[in-house]
């Protein structure tokens, strides 16, 4: 006789599914990943920062030289938020050798939430919007936050994907700077 339906040991094992679900996104949502592929170029004009002045242009295509590292973001998404002023402290402690930029993307926050923003949290490093989201398909972004590492050449060195702490990105400024000599 075929048994059908659900029975005791199933349901045990089901109990534990939204929990090993949310484990495996949660896990999924912090990690390194590393890439060697050309960063797509882009301009964005920029909010105004303290180290920015507004409708400044930022050309990824002209920070040759020197690595550079783009957070997506956008304001209302906690982790983002979260991560900001710990880039900015990052960002004025390396900014001789490292370029910032964050892209925020639009759609569930305005540019003006952005802009905002960063006046409100005294935000040095760049910030503007992606207005058509072009830059965040060509760069496959599908986790917010999401921080991209460029190197002196242009490369994609790596994405970090979720909030990111200052180690980390010491740590990652450490691999590009190695990269470069």
């Amino acid at each position: 006789m075929q048994k059908t339906g659900l029975n005791l040991h199933s349901i045990c094992h089901m109990k534990y599914l939204p929990i090993t679900l949310c484990l495996v996104v949660f896990l999924s949502g912090c990690s390194f990943t590393e890439n060697t592929k050309i960063a797509p170029p882009f301009k964005i004009e920029l909010y105004e920062t303290v180290d920015y002045k507004k409708n400044t242009v930022f050309d990824l295509r002209l920070q040759g030289g020197k690595p550079t590292i783009v957070n997506f973001w956008f304001p209302s998404c906690p982790p983002c938020i979260a991560e900001f002023p710990k880039i900015d402290q990052f960002y004025l402690e390396n900014k001789n050798s490292v370029n910032v930029v964050g892209i925020q993307l639009l759609g569930l926050d305005s540019a003006q939430d952005g802009q905002d923003f960063v006046k409100e949290k005294h935000i040095h490093f760049a910030v503007g919007a992606d207005p058509l989201g072009k830059v965040s398909v060509n760069y496959h972004i599908k986790v917010y936050p999401t921080t991209v590492f460029v190197d002196s050449q242009g490369q994609i060195a790596g994405h970090w994907q979720g909030e990111i702490t200052i180690e980390e990105l010491d740590q990652q400024l450490l691999i590009l700077q190695n990269k470069a000599n």
